[in-house]
């Protein structure tokens, strides 16, 4: 009797779609159409007509430039990627992804197909899905390289346009300088806030009197006088400005005091250019040599005289000249902070007594009474301590990554074995239809069944066998994918692995590594270090198999 063909269930892929926007002011003439709202109606009209799709939810950075990967929503956005509560991401086009041509280029190359990620650009037809051979095609690369000139051009014309504005004497900076204002008459110039210029005249006197800034920093914050920060958080969320009402979260800091006394701000002339980022695509602030400045005397009124200003530069240039200049910046600069208040920590050389040694303290400690305790620690102490930790983090993250290897390696064998045995028996079943499908025949041709009976048989015997072939490839398509996940790798192990020979301390090393550093009362160390969240779940991985294996 002639079999009921076998019905095969396969179950369709739900696509969980991260919809991600960006805008910024580089956009220029486009920030209407490139709007965030727009982005969001031309990349929802698009999802209308995919089928098994499911928007997990929208990241959106508003003001971010797309020559930097550091934008808060997008970094929500690839934790829930790499958490695996996503596996789709949609933009209206690549340049709303990012700016920056080798960054964009990693993302959708390298690191989206690490985690199995599909990509979709709606107005630039880039599907990892639907079209592979899209994301690598030559277009791609070369939208991504125009993207990247374009933010470069703007880049270079907003610096033409402030550079002309400011030869002409005019305030093009954001915030006013402590003790100034913007004219309501004349936003590009500056007038003295009289409510802040004698805190800037007690400043310059205390400079010129001989005292230090730790001394300053410390004298403003004890009386309670608000940095400009402070105020302007207050000011933000309609707080009291009476110190004794509320606590000041932001202080006065040496650098502050620092910057204020040697800034020709104060009497009258217009300072640009003193600080400015490394490029268009990397946006850290550093310090520019004297000779790029651009400075325009008597734009405004000065609070201090000249002849005081210049006297406060001689006495900073003899103690400068005093001190031993450390051969180079702190390569913890940025990175080791106090455990308890979370200010930074201050390096202070210590040469008394003809020791040469240095220590880091809590620097709310150092500016203000009362505030915190030292929490010293020994630089000698801390570098030991931090390169230790660091080899043996960078031991445990190989160590894991070795142990998860090979648990891929014996689960794809394993695999490979069962898909391979299971494709053997359907490779049988289908020998079992064509053979009943030549006994229909037989029987037909002997009169035993009827031809419309017969026409019948062999349409089910057919589309069982098309229904066998299809399973067949699936898991063929298993074990191909099998095969290629052995292959895979976390691209942050990289970073550790890279450092593994490691036998001093860089701030190349610090920052590649460390997210910081935090120092407790009594000099012990806890230590953050990045792609924490990657490696606890390598580590989750890890445990998980085992316990499955026993």
């Amino acid at each position: 009797m002639p079999r009921k063909k076998k019905k095969i269930q396969t179950e369709k892929k739900i696509w969980k779609v991260a919809v991600y926007c960006r805008l910024s002011s580089e956009d220029g003439d486009n920030a209407e159409s490139d709007s965030i709202s727009n982005q969001k109606q031309i990349i929802e009209f698009f999802l209308k007509k995919e089928e098994n799709i499911e928007i997990i939810d929208y990241y959106a950075d508003d003001g971010y430039s797309g020559t930097t990967f550091n934008r808060p929503e997008f970094k929500r956005m690839f934790n829930a990627l790499v958490n695996g509560d996503v596996n789709t991401v949609i933009v209206k086009d690549l340049s709303r992804f990012g700016r920056n041509y080798i960054e964009v280029g990693n993302y959708i190359e390298q690191i989206f197909p690490l985690y199995n990620i599909r990509f979709i650009a709606i107005n630039d037809n880039v599907d990892s899905f639907k079209d592979p051979k899209s994301v690598n095609n030559v277009i791609v690369p070369f939208k991504n390289l125009m993207n990247d000139e374009y933010a470069r051009d703007i880049s270079n014309k907003v610096r033409s346009v402030l550079m002309t504005k400011s030869l002409n004497g005019e305030w093009v900076g954001g915030t006013c300088p402590y003790g100034y204002k913007k004219n309501p008459e004349n936003i590009h110039q500056l007038i003295i806030d009289e409510e802040e210029a004698p805190v800037v005249r007690k400043i310059f006197n205390m400079a010129l009197n001989g005292d230090g800034h730790i001394k300053i920093a410390k004298f403003l914050n004890d009386n309670g006088i608000l940095c400009r920060k402070e105020v302007q958080r207050r000011k933000k969320y309609k707080l009291s400005m009476d110190p004794e009402e509320i606590e000041a979260i932001y202080h006065w800091s040496t650098s502050t005091i620092g910057k204020m006394v040697t800034s020709e701000i104060y009497i009258g002339n217009l300072v640009w250019n003193r600080t400015g980022s490394i490029s268009y695509k990397d946006h850290r602030q550093i310090y520019r040599p004297k000779s790029e400045w651009v400075i325009v005397e008597g734009t405004h009124e000065g609070i201090i005289c000249k002849d005081d200003f210049n006297k406060i530069q001689k006495i900073i240039e003899e103690r400068n000249h005093k001190k031993k200049k450390p051969e180079k910046l702190t390569i913890y600069k940025y990175k080791i902070k106090c455990a308890d208040c979370g200010r930074s920590m201050c390096k202070m050389e210590d040469t008394r007594e003809g020791r040469i040694c240095s220590n880091f303290y809590c620097r709310n400690y150092k500016t203000t009474s009362g505030k915190c305790t030292p929490h010293k620690i020994r630089t000698a102490d801390l570098d030991s301590t931090v390169i230790e930790t660091i080899l043996m983090q960078i031991k445990s993250v190989l160590n894991i990554e070795k142990t998860i290897k090979k648990i891929k390696e014996n689960k794809n064998t394993t695999n490979k074995e069962e898909y391979e045995y299971k494709i053997s028996k359907l490779q049988n079943d289908i020998e079992k239809y064509k053979k009943l499908k030549k006994t229909s025949y037989e029987d037909w041709k002997l009169n035993k069944i009827t031809k419309d009976e017969f026409i019948n048989y062999s349409k089910d015997y057919e589309q069982s066998i098309e229904n066998i072939n299809n399973e067949i490839q699936v898991y063929e398509r298993k074990i191909e994918i099998s095969l290629k996940d052995i292959k895979e790798d976390e691209y942050w192990i990289e970073h550790f692995r890279r450092n593994k020979k490691i036998k001093s301390l860089t701030r190349e090393v610090i920052e590649d590594l460390i997210e910081c550093i935090y120092v407790h009362e009594g000099g012990n160390l806890t230590i953050k270090f990045k792609y924490q969240d990657e490696y606890e779940r390598l580590v989750n991985a890890v445990n998980n198999e085992l316990e499955v294996a026993i």
